[in-house]
């Protein structure tokens, strides 16, 4: 349920006055999200404290309160069980044939680019699923395809010799389809049930699949939520290899939500020509929140709500890109479920079959990609020269990358899956030479594939005249970071501009990406006007939630939130979490305010760089006149080197030994909290008289509370850093510490 409430200055309103306000868009209610009486376990109101929203806010989350997220979850999870009980259904009919199945299945597996037998009839059985989902959405809502009498496939059924389901009489309504176009989402479909060896045999299959379709049907949820892709998820078995690790509907919907804001001040007409591109599809679940705040974005400048957008954004204005034709396939799905009134005729939806998959895309000199998802699909870009089966991708040419670039690198024994990144890398870094302008060398091969698709993004993102593009990505919380990540974060604060990183605060919740077992944040950034020859410092916007979202709402309700914040002052807070605003002290220096819970600790940290001490309870710096040096500037390499020391319980080199920080550090070790001779000891540092006792036991309770934890790499079990700063009321070491 959602709780509403209206503004107490809206209680004397004539009839007239509050409809100006509503079309203004004022924010005159106050919303919070309920359970409903039929959900038993208890739970209190989301937020505690009511968000403030406008009408358009209001009709966003009458939207997303259609179906709770937890029922669809559930339906999700009970469909993908009943998808393998139906794949299992197809071995066993191809089985009885052993021959037939045999060559059935060479080809099933060709067709799907699975590798083994059981993910391509998951894929198979997948793909036929959103083929008869579709099928019944076109035949109860498209004008076109009604005019042609296209049936239901229980229309087909009841029609059919003994009530039967068989694949010839399913691929004539499929067919029928594709005289109207939907080559992306029916063609792999139409193939696999065209293979030889599956025949009539497989009606109960085609049967089964059909019912579930009802089932998703009855939800009413689908322009909301990516079945389709959930259910993909469910059932890939090698989604560690093919770093298949989608983006959570609710981060999605923060996301875009969030970078979407940025094209706010355009008209109507603007906004539904803006570019949108994905060069990691996988689901398309990012590709359909950027549609569907676009959309909302649409209507909120003036243009009308039944106006034909998705048609005119589909054939010419959202561009997907994948190494895998099941992903395709369900990343057109997606989009076409946003609206299936309107028929589209082009779409622009590539499966890559490259050696480095869409980074080719870092060869300056590639500026369309080909091998379009369904071989009718024919895609042009306005602008551009036309070319039958190939959309355009040219260099300033998107103004929205909205993406989950892959994270995967060679290491543990895997092989990179991407091939020929070193020659490509080069290419990139070389371009503009003869234009005198800088290349692009954001790419690391140690940090992973995912600095690629930071030069690619930025590459092809449109700059200057107040058209600028926008760049908004999912990634590990090393870009923050990592030595690795240095020249990442050079290029984005040279080229980009008004930067804000996201990143979950809360211990133990889950990634932002499903399975990663990563701490993650989100950056979205726009791109300056014009490429700069050299950086300049640059202000980072760091956003610390408390819990990342875990349902839609909650996802577009953090997105309005961060949005509101006032450019001053540096730090606060909101209702979902904190922020604070750093300037880089230098290039590619470390973000270190990121993933850090504490405001005051980004603070004071920043301060130490710079050789100033900050006094959180001042708000206010001074000089501390002692240098700050990095661990680099000591040592060439990290802190287990020769020359530094040596890790706990190993043998001792080096002048220091590194310990790993425990849950419980023993009290002792807080030396500025423990009460001491206020008269003989008048200096900071200086070794204790005596033990003590702790001034306030919850003091130092908070205080290891606050400790930041900063993740280098995936599987670190120690913390790589941690600071800590206290300012006791009492008198301690002689004066306040």
């Amino acid at each position: 349920m959602i709780a509403v409430g209206i503004d107490r200055r809206c209680e004397r309103d004539e009839t007239w006055q509050l409809r100006a306000r509503l079309e203004r868009n004022e924010p005159i209610f106050s919303i919070q999200i309920v359970k409903g009486a039929h959900e038993q376990e208890a739970e209190p109101p989301w937020p505690k404290q009511p968000l403030r929203a406008t009408p358009f806010d209001l009709v966003a989350y009458c939207e997303y309160a259609q179906v709770p997220q937890v029922i669809i979850e559930e339906q999700s999870r009970e469909i993908a069980e009943e998808i393998e009980a139906a794949a299992s259904l197809l071995r066993n009919i191809l089985s009885a044939t052993r021959l037939r199945g045999f060559s059935t299945m060479i080809e099933l597996r060709a067709i799907t680019g699975s590798d083994d037998d059981d993910g391509a009839l998951h894929n198979v059985c997948a793909t036929w699923l959103v083929a008869i989902d579709l099928q019944n959405d076109l035949a109860r809502h498209n004008e076109p395809l009604q005019q042609i009498d296209l049936p239901t496939a229980e229309e087909v059924r009841a029609e059919n010799a003994g009530g039967r389901l068989t694949p010839d009489a399913l691929l004539n309504a499929w067919r029928s389809i594709q005289s109207v176009n939907y080559e992306p989402v029916m063609n792999l479909a139409i193939s696999t049930l065209s293979v030889p060896g599956i025949d009539n045999e497989v009606a109960p299959v085609l049967e089964r699949l059909s019912e579930l379709s009802l089932r998703i049907d009855g939800l009413n949820a689908k322009h909301i939520y990516n079945f389709a892709g959930e259910l993909w998820q469910l059932l890939i078995v090698d989604r560690e290899e093919r770093a298949a690790h989608y983006t959570k509907p609710a981060v999605a919907e923060l996301l875009a939500t969030l970078s979407a804001q940025r094209f706010a001040d355009r008209d109507a007409e603007q906004i539904a020509k803006l570019n949108l591109w994905d060069a990691a599809c996988g689901t398309g679940t990012l590709l359909g929140a950027g549609e569907r705040a676009l959309r909302r974005l649409y209507v909120r400048r003036g243009g009308a709500p039944r106006d034909p957008l998705h048609k005119r954004r589909m054939e010419r204005r959202i561009f997907a890109m994948d190494v895998n034709s099941i992903a395709g396939t369900l990343t057109a799905k997606r989009l076409t479920d946003l609206d299936v009134d309107e028929a589209y005729e082009r779409s622009n939806i590539a499966v890559v079959d490259h050696e480095a998959g869409s980074l080719y895309l870092l060869d300056p000199e590639q500026t369309s990609a080909a091998n379009l998802l369904g071989q009718g699909a024919i895609a042009t870009t306005p602008g551009t020269e036309t070319q039958a089966g190939r959309i355009a991708i040219p260099l300033g040419g998107m103004d929205w990358a909205l993406m989950n670039p892959p994270y995967a690198r060679a290491r543990g024994g895997r092989v990179q899956l991407t091939k020929g990144l070193d020659r490509l890398k080069r290419r990139a870094a070389r371009f503009g030479r003869q234009q005198e302008t800088r290349g692009y060398r954001m790419g690391n091969g140690q940090a992973g594939l995912a600095t690629y698709f930071g030069d690619i993004s930025n590459m092809r993102l449109r700059g200057g005249g107040g058209t600028s593009g926008v760049f908004a990505h999912v990634l590990p919380l090393t870009a923050a970071h990592g030595e690795t990540w240095q020249a990442w974060r050079a290029e984005l604060e040279t080229d980009f501009e008004d930067i804000v990183a996201i990143a979950n605060t809360a211990k133990d919740e889950e990634s932002m990406s499903a399975d990663t077992g990563m701490n993650e944040i989100l950056v979205v950034a726009t791109k300056k006007a014009e490429r700069p020859r050299a950086w300049s410092p640059c202000r980072i916007t760091t956003i610390a939630l408390e819990h990342p979202p875990l349902t839609l709402e909650q996802g577009y309700a953090i997105a309005a939130e961060i949005a509101a914040i006032p450019n001053e002052p540096l730090q606060g807070s909101f209702g979902q979490g904190s922020y604070v605003r750093t300037e880089t002290p230098s290039v590619g220096f470390p973000w270190l305010a990121v993933g850090n819970a504490s405001i005051e600790l980004s603070l004071v940290a920043a301060s130490l760089v710079n050789g100033k001490y900050y006094d959180p309870l001042n708000l206010a710096e001074a000089d501390l006149g002692l240098g700050m040096v990095a661990l680099s500037e000591l040592a060439p390499t990290g802190p287990t080197h020769h020359l530094l020391g040596h890790p706990e319980g190993k043998s001792p080199i080096g002048a220091f030994e590194w310990r790993t920080l425990s849950a419980k550090q023993p009290l002792s070790t807080h030396m500025s909290m423990w009460a001491a001779d206020g008269q003989e000891q008048r200096t900071m540092i200086l070794r204790p008289t005596h033990r003590g006792t702790p001034v306030r036991r919850e003091k130092v309770k908070e205080l290891n509370e606050q400790r930041s934890r900063w993740f280098f790499s995936r599987n670190l079990d120690q913390a790589s850093q941690a600071l800590s700063v206290a300012h006791t009321r009492d008198l301690t070491h002689g004066g306040r510490s």
